[in-house]
């Protein structure tokens, strides 16, 4: 499978709930992070998803933001995933940061230079990638 999308987390199906529409499913990746898509009821079918099913998580790296220092706050992004910057490549406008995740995986995301300064961020910094559940393409293998 080749892909333009940086962020490719493979894990299993742990939750689907289906609404009337859309279905919120859970995929629990290596090192137990949790990941939640809001797909549509009839992707679901189309790609057979079940629990325990192996599935891949799809995240553009512009989609994921930033924070650190963030003990005590509460989000609406269903998505938060803890790490440590493995990587920062500066470009003139925008920057690539490489977070670390438990369990092997690597959380790509391109930030403005302005934030990458703002929050001070360096390797080995721990830090925390944000998401939508709505940003989460879901994918599998047949």
């Amino acid at each position: 499978m080749k892909i333009s999308t940086r962020n490719v987390l493979n894990g299993k199906v742990t939750a689907i709930k289906r609404g009337a529409v859309n279905s919120e499913v859970e995929m629990t990746i290596a090192g137990g992070h949790r990941i939640v898509a809001i797909i549509t009821n009839e992707s679901v079918e189309a790609l057979g998803l079940i629990n325990g099913r192996n599935a891949f998580a799809l995240i553009k790296a512009p989609l994921v933001a930033i924070g650190k220092d963030i003990a005590g706050m509460k989000f609406s992004t269903r998505n938060i995933l803890e790490g440590t910057i493995k990587d920062i490549t500066h470009g003139s406008v925008n920057g690539g940061v490489t977070i670390d995740l438990p369990g092997g995986n690597l959380m790509e995301a391109i930030v403005t230079e302005h934030s990458i300064a703002e929050l001070k961020l360096k390797v080995n910094d721990t830090v925390t990638a944000f998401f939508k559940a709505s940003h989460v393409i879901v994918a599998v293998t047949d």
